[in-house]
C-alpha cells in the first residue's frame, strides 16, 4: 500500500514538473492584448506566467520586471479583462508618504 502511494505521488509530481512553461506568444489573443496595452515601456519584460482558476475563469498571472528589478504583478482573466494590478512595494512612489511628516515635530512638546 505504501509503495503504492509513493508510484503515485512520483507520477503526479513528475508531470507537473514536466509542463511547458507559459510564454507570451502561448496566450489567449484577449489576454496577449490586455498584456500588450500593460507594457508601454520598451525596458518592462516579462519574466513570469502563471494560472489559476477563479470560479469558471482562468486567471494569467503575469510578473512584469522594469529595468532587471520586479516591477508589476497583473491579473489577467482568459477574456482579456485586466483583474488585478500589483505595483511592486519597492518601486512605488514613496514621496507621498514623507510629505505628511515633513512639517511634524520630531517629538511632542507642551503646550503653555
Amino acid at each position: 500500500m505504501r509503495w503504492m502511494f509513493v508510484i503515485a505521488a512520483t507520477v503526479l509530481l513528475s508531470t507537473a514538473l514536466m509542463a511547458d512553461p507559459i510564454t507570451v506568444d502561448s496566450l489567449p489573443g484577449p489576454v496577449r492584448d490586455s498584456l500588450k496595452n500593460v507594457l508601454q515601456n520598451p525596458q518592462e519584460a516579462v519574466t513570469k506566467i502563471e494560472t489559476y482558476d477563479w470560479g469558471p475563469a482562468v486567471i494569467y498571472k503575469i510578473s512584469i520586471t522594469l529595468n532587471g528589478q520586479p516591477y508589476l504583478e497583473v491579473h489577467i482573466a482568459d477574456t482579456g479583462k485586466v483583474v488585478r494590478t500589483d505595483e511592486n512595494a519597492d518601486t512605488a512612489d514613496k514621496d507621498d508618504d514623507n510629505d505628511s511628516d515633513a512639517n511634524a515635530s520630531p517629538s511632542p512638546s507642551s503646550s503653555p
